[in-house]
């Protein structure tokens, strides 16, 4: 299996150190990682002298690997733009020497970009995913689209999973002082709406609702923070909303039990880990409908779906939560609910077994 490597910030990294120790247990597995702990994950699928030099480091180590583990099958977690670039090397060389290939596919706008690419980058990347055994898609939606790049029979609906075992949800309304709390987890920059968020908590404090927000992540591109940290200032939020940076373990799992709810007003995703740590620790989530993300959150039921960089429309979502306590409670039970039915890594990992045997047998 190719993915990130440990100590990376991201959701990719999340599901594969999740899965990968189960995996072990049951199939011999070789996990190459691709990406250096101490590199920020800003810097990931940028065009850079480093970048370059790591890639091909990557190509020598990957060569020796396969040379030496003789796999039967290659699993490639993938992404976007650059990134897919690099990553089609693996499943050239691999389909090279004979092996089955699965792609998995994570990107959050990985359409949009084979929509607008050049006619040779069109092509190049649908030769590439036909070369594979197996396609991976993160949600139905994602399925349906990738079928307009390969054979649909190809393709597998894997909807990311949870160890619904590691995050506890509290069985009775979280609050502090009256306070609500919210959580957002992700990169802050434009894609996953973290700007859209501090527009609404401006309008909220405005209105005089009270609401508690963290905002946990690293910066999607360079200064992102520190525009954040700036229109905190503006809009005078600084008493009410704390930029923690990166989180992660322990850290990222008491910020999960210590709040109310959770909210990603995200733009473009596959199916966000975030999401998915959110519903397993038993909080309502205010989102948008994009990705796979309709599939675990249903509008009214375990949280509120708005349209994409509608603030207003947040502002709203946000203060019907911070106004109803036993609301919060309610529909996180529903998302407990939701991941412990649908979403548990168990059952993943034995489809995923399933499948590897499957294919290395044929």
């Amino acid at each position: 299996m190719i993915g990130p490597g440990e100590r990376t910030i991201g959701g990719i990294s999340t599901l594969v150190e999740m899965i990968v120790p189960v995996l072990r247990s049951q199939v011999d597995l070789c996990y190459f990682s691709t990406v250096v702990g101490d590199r920020p994950l800003k810097q990931s699928g940028v065009l850079s002298l480093r970048n370059i030099l790591l890639v091909i480091s990557q190509y020598y180590r990957f060569l020796y690997t396969l040379a030496r583990f003789q796999p039967q099958v290659i699993h490639v977690q993938t992404s976007q733009s650059i990134a897919w670039l690099k990553d089609t090397f693996f499943i050239l060389v691999g389909k090279t020497f004979g092996r089955q290939i699965v792609i998995h596919v994570h990107a959050a706008d990985f359409d949009e970009l084979y929509k607008k690419g050049q006619p040779v980058w069109q092509w190049y990347t649908s030769r590439v995913f036909n070369l594979a055994d197996v396609v991976i898609a993160v949600s139905a939606e994602w399925r349906n689209y990738l079928a307009t790049i390969v054979p649909v029979d190809k393709i597998y609906s894997f909807t990311n999973c949870i160890d619904v075992d590691v995050l506890s949800p509290h069985s009775s309304p979280r609050s502090s002082n009256g306070v609500t709390k919210a959580l957002f987890l992700g990169s802050v920059g434009p894609r996953k709406g973290a700007f859209d968020l501090l527009e609404a908590l401006g309008r909220l404090s405005s209105r005089g609702v009270v609401l508690k927000v963290w905002i946990a992540g690293y910066e999607e591109r360079e200064g992102d923070l520190d525009l954040a940290q700036a229109r905190l200032a503006e809009l005078r939020l600084k008493n009410v909303c704390e930029l923690l940076g990166s989180v992660a373990g322990l850290k990222k799992a008491q910020l999960l039990s210590e709040a109310n709810l959770f909210v990603l007003p995200s733009y473009h995703e596959g199916l966000p880990m975030a999401i998915l740590e959110a519903l397993a620790a038993g909080l309502p989530v205010i989102t948008t409908p994009v990705g796979g993300i309709p599939e675990v959150v249903r509008d009214g039921y375990n949280g509120f779906l708005i349209p994409p960089g509608d603030v207003e429309a947040l502002a709203e979502k946000l203060a019907i939560l911070a106004g109803d306590p036993r609301l919060c409670a309610v529909m996180g039970k529903r998302s407990r609910e939701i991941a412990e039915r649908e979403l548990d890594m168990k059952p993943y990992v034995e489809r995923l077994v399933a499948l590897y045997e499957s294919i290395a047998a044929s």
